[in-house]
């Protein structure tokens, strides 16, 4: 049975049907990239090989790292590269140096997102699905593997509320029954002849940072968060940043409960599912993502500059998955639309919907 054409009035109709629902959405480093192309892997490859030379390391650690550099070296990608690395120490020494690249970035853009001169490209798109949760389901979850806060910049700088789960002043616990107790308002009604109190929910979003943040670290045998340590730690404390290659794993284990655990719960309950600038790298989501969107037919958006291998393989299988990428085949950008269940995908000459801030102008408030 041969598949319809896709065509222009189709797509926006489905992608304006989309968003009839909210979704839970996930977003990867080619939402830091839109920023500034240095948030992504080549840059955080090149901060590696320059700050962590051979001649600094002896025994397993510098075999290890000569692996990794030659793995680089033969265009393995960063994530399969790192998995020759074992040794505590060294892991250490590749988080201390990544965290201390994206720091100076994510300085140089927490004043300029405030300052208003630079804008995160989600950060309408998110405002206006927070904007218009429905009162009894006032939670929008969003989940990311980033390091960086531009998220946290951006929503600070649009008024928009969210929580990350800590609960505390200067240095803040992982308590999200207690941090969700802060996105309640209290209402006086009169309830025949008495006043009474009732506590209601505001609209927010709540941010799952399951590979860590440069605000968290490891403190007392616990995960806290203490922004006055993000550009400058006191020597005694950890990030809580697991970082590419298999060590990724062994930490996740430990800090599952912390860092992944209410997030899984979250994703089993969603049904829809916006990915922006995601690159479907973490093998340990990508279970639950083949499972929603193949198996349990969940619909799902993508909105990113580049596919891979892993979102094409995954668009073949899930019925409803489209995904929205740069197209340059006519020797102009513009945008390519895909649905597996059309014959081609369509091709939107002139027009970037890809970029995030330009989708959300001319489908969400067109």
């Amino acid at each position: 049975m041969s598949k319809p054409a896709l065509t222009e009035a189709l797509a926006f109709k489905a992608l304006g049907e989309f968003f009839r629902d909210k979704p839970f959405v996930f977003f990867g480093s080619g939402m830091s990239c839109a920023v500034d192309n240095c948030f992504g892997m080549s840059a955080l490859k090149d901060a590696l090989l320059d700050g962590i030379p051979v001649s600094s390391l002896s025994g397993q650690d510098l075999e290890e790292w000569k692996a990794v550099r030659a793995d680089l070296a033969n265009g393995k990608d960063l994530e399969s590269a790192m998995n020759q690395v074992s040794t505590e120490p060294l892991v250490k020494r590749i988080t201390s140096t990544s965290a201390q690249f994206i720091v100076e970035l994510d300085r140089k853009y927490a004043h300029q997102i405030a300052a208003g001169t630079v804008s995160w490209p989600a950060g309408a798109l998110l405002q206006k699905l927070v904007d218009g949760l429905p009162t009894g389901d006032p939670i929008l979850h969003v989940l990311t593997p980033n390091y960086d806060l531009l998220f946290e910049y951006q929503m600070d700088a649009r008024g928009v509320e969210y929580t990350n789960g800590f609960h505390g002043c200067v240095q803040r616990r992982l308590d999200w029954r207690l941090a969700a107790l802060h996105s309640y308002s209290i209402e006086t009604n009169l309830m025949g002849r008495r006043l009474r109190n009732i506590a209601k929910p505001r609209r927010h979003a709540r941010l799952y940072k399951v590979h860590g943040s440069l605000s968290y670290f490891f403190h007392k045998n616990a995960v806290v968060e203490n922004n006055s340590w993000i550009w400058q730690p006191p020597p005694s404390v950890q990030r809580v940043m697991i970082t590419p290659g298999q060590s990724k794993f062994e930490v996740l284990q430990r800090f599952r409960q912390e860092l992944q655990g209410p997030a899984d719960a979250a994703i089993d309950n969603a049904s829809r599912f916006l990915f922006l600038g995601y690159g479907f790298n973490d093998v340990h989501l990508e279970e639950y993502i083949r499972r929603k969107l193949v198996t349990q037919k969940s619909q799902a958006l993508v909105i990113t500059r580049d596919t891979n291998p892993r979102i094409d393989s995954l668009a073949s299988e899930a019925d409803h998955m489209w995904v929205i990428s740069c197209d340059q085949s006519g020797g102009a950008t513009g945008t390519r639309i895909y649905n597996k269940q059309f014959d081609k995908p369509f091709v939107l000459a002139g027009r970037e919907l890809w970029k995030v801030d330009e989708f959300t102008k001319h489908i969400l408030e067109s």
